[in-house]
């Protein structure tokens, strides 16, 4: 168990070494690419766990090399992700200004221009009045309220054509 337990001991050993030896420099590499202190400080814990895990292959000669390989790596994907993150929210910034102002007169006209029809409608006279509201406001056909009323259907199309006119007229 010795052996094993010893070498493990020098993985962590060199690990520690190379920590100690190349933190400033990955940190200062990082920080020359990335900005905010946090997002260099996350990219340099991400070199030095990716570099935890292939501890074994900085035993070789090219050591350097491989940490800042990996520095490059992590910065090539921490881009990556602000990029899209970036693009997922760029739609969102780009939507059109702000047309409340707009829309609220729009309404405003609406809602004015329906209380007219509104006060146009309870001036006919009854007859049209009730033919009207039953054909466009609650959709019964003119065949229906010609049989409801027992009037005949020319007469109801009469009616709803004089009630339109009527209306177009006050508009």
């Amino acid at each position: 168990m010795k052996f094993f337990s010893r070498h493990i001991n020098q993985e962590e050993q060199r690990y520690k070494h190379i920590y100690e030896s190349y933190y400033y420099k990955v940190f200062m590499s990082i920080a020359r690419k990335v900005k905010g202190r946090e997002n260099v400080t996350d990219i340099t814990q991400n070199v030095f766990s990716h570099l935890w895990e292939y501890r074994r292959s900085l035993l070789g000669v090219n050591t350097e090399n491989i940490i800042f390989n990996t520095c490059k790596q992590e910065i090539a994907k921490f881009i990556k992700a602000e990029q899209k993150r970036l693009s997922d929210t760029v739609p969102l910034l780009l939507e059109e200004p702000d047309d409340s102002y707009q829309q609220l007169l729009s309404k405003l006209t609406k809602e004015n221009q329906l209380e007219a029809i509104t006060k146009n409608i309870e001036s006919l006279p009854p007859l049209r009045k009730k033919i009207f509201t039953l054909n466009k406001l609650q959709g019964i056909t003119q065949e229906e309220i010609a049989h409801q009323l027992q009037i005949p259907h020319h007469k109801v199309k009469h009616h709803i054509s004089q009630v339109m006119i009527f209306l177009k007229k006050q508009a």
